[in-house]
């Protein structure tokens, strides 16, 4: 089984979000104990998951990213 991360991933390719639970791929693949590379269920396109430092500061620029382009610039 995979070691995926819970949480809420944003795909590169297609900008799709979803689940990361239970969207490893392939199980059968003989590196997949400890691997976390997941599929997005829109496209297709796997990716590898962002743990750690580089994903905390990942998904903080996203959070704030989205706060920027939902909040109105008119005074």
């Amino acid at each position: 089984m995979a070691a995926l991360l819970q949480g809420i991933e944003t795909c590169p390719l297609c900008g799709g979000r979803f689940d990361a639970a239970g969207q490893g791929c392939r199980p059968s693949c003989p590196m997949s104990r400890g691997c976390r590379v997941v599929c997005c269920p829109s496209c297709g396109y796997s990716f590898p998951q962002e743990a750690g430092l580089a994903g905390g500061l990942r998904r903080l620029l996203d959070r704030l990213k989205r706060d920027k382009d939902g909040r109105s610039d008119s005074p």
